[in-house]
């Protein structure tokens, strides 16, 4: 099964891959920024959007997705860019396969393990989430103030939902896989092999995804790495403040 994609524009192919509960959607706004000099593909990783849902997920899994989709397309050295859980993913992919990516991107996450009780605590609150009682994305947005104060997580997971056939809501992911699956994806640290071609590390100012003491992991694995810092920015750092982050990708890319 090949990952469901949305493609725009033309030239020099980018992958994006999004983070934990996401889709591609949440790229729109990267891809018309970037879709005049690029041809920029927004991936659904298993168990997310309208890709296929699976028990088994873990990154040397979504590695071999990732690795059957560029084939099916025909892609040559594409730059791979990926967000949060999308991050790991493309670390471990161009560890796998260190010669198919011409460039990549990580942002906001690094290759060590992760022990994140909010994650936990959003699979616990997903969980109570009852669409034959929830009937609107409003109803959901009440329903989880209560756990979440934050008004951009809530909007994220209203978001990250859609209407079935029978008028009711369902979520825009598979909740089991991933939970069943969180260990992988979360605590377990990305090792084992290197990636020598050009890297671009951003993180957050106020995000603690990416610390200093972080850097020599990364650089062990991306000898090549640029690390660079995000002002004004915590883990969402292309809504927080995508003017910067758009600038530094762009100088990245343009890079020789």
């Amino acid at each position: 099964m090949i990952l469901y994609s949305k493609i725009f524009g033309s030239g020099p192919s980018i992958l994006v891959f999004h983070g934990l509960f996401g889709n591609g959607d949440n790229w729109n706004s990267f891809a018309k920024k970037f879709e005049k000099n690029y041809k920029i593909h927004l991936l659904d990783i298993r168990n997310h959007g309208k890709s296929f849902f699976s028990e088994k997920m873990n990154y040397d899994i979504i590695s071999k997705d990732i690795l059957d989709y560029i084939h099916y397309h025909k892609l040559n050295h594409p730059i791979l860019l990926g967000h949060s859980m999308g991050g790991k993913a493309v670390m471990k992919f161009s560890i796998n396969y260190p010669i198919i990516p011409k460039k990549i991107i990580i942002v906001d996450i690094s290759p060590n393990a992760y022990t994140n009780t909010y994650s936990e605590n959003l699979i616990r609150i997903l969980k109570k989430v009852d669409f034959d009682v929830i009937k609107t994305r409003k109803d959901l947005d009440l329903f989880m103030k209560t756990w979440i104060s934050d008004i951009k997580i809530r909007l994220f997971f209203s978001k990250c939902t859609k209407k079935q056939k029978n008028g009711k809501l369902r979520f825009r992911f598979f909740l089991f896989g991933i939970e069943k699956n969180y260990d992988c994806l979360i605590r377990q640290k990305i090792k084992n092999g290197s990636y020598n071609g050009p890297t671009l590390f951003l993180r957050g100012e106020y995000s603690n995804y990416i610390l200093p003491k972080d850097y020599d992991s990364i650089l062990k694995l991306f000898p090549k790495a640029k690390i660079l810092t995000i002002k004004k920015a915590k883990h969402w750092i292309h809504i927080d403040n995508s003017i910067d982050f758009y600038e530094k990708i762009n100088v990245f890319l343009n890079e020789i």
